[in-house]
């Protein structure tokens, strides 16, 4: 997070500890407040420039947001990333995708 969303981050901070306590009445408890700005920055704002957007217009963003839009982008960010294989070393990749034997 650069200097600048951070100390923006930091102003707004009120609206998005608001954003997280409605999550969390209706239990939603797994979404943390980074995961929101990080939603927020990546893809509602991504072809914004941020310093120019209004405050209003940031925390009404906030406010807009659901749960499943946030669980949603992180399930796409998750199928995109490279390494879904990460934890499974080669042998047990070979056991997993190589030809059946009969």
């Amino acid at each position: 997070m650069s200097m600048q969303h951070k100390q923006l981050f930091e102003k707004i901070r009120p609206a998005i500890d608001s954003k997280m306590e409605e999550f969390k009445y209706y239990q939603y408890n797994a979404i943390t407040a980074e995961e929101l700005w990080r939603y927020c920055v990546e893809k509602k704002w991504r072809r914004k420039n941020i310093e120019q957007l209004r405050i209003h217009e940031i925390i009404a963003t906030i406010f807009a947001v659901s749960p499943s839009d946030i669980v949603s982008f992180n399930q796409v960010e998750f199928l995109q990333s490279n390494d879904w294989f990460t934890e499974v070393n080669t042998e047990e990749l070979k056991m997993l995708l190589g030809p059946v034997k009969t």
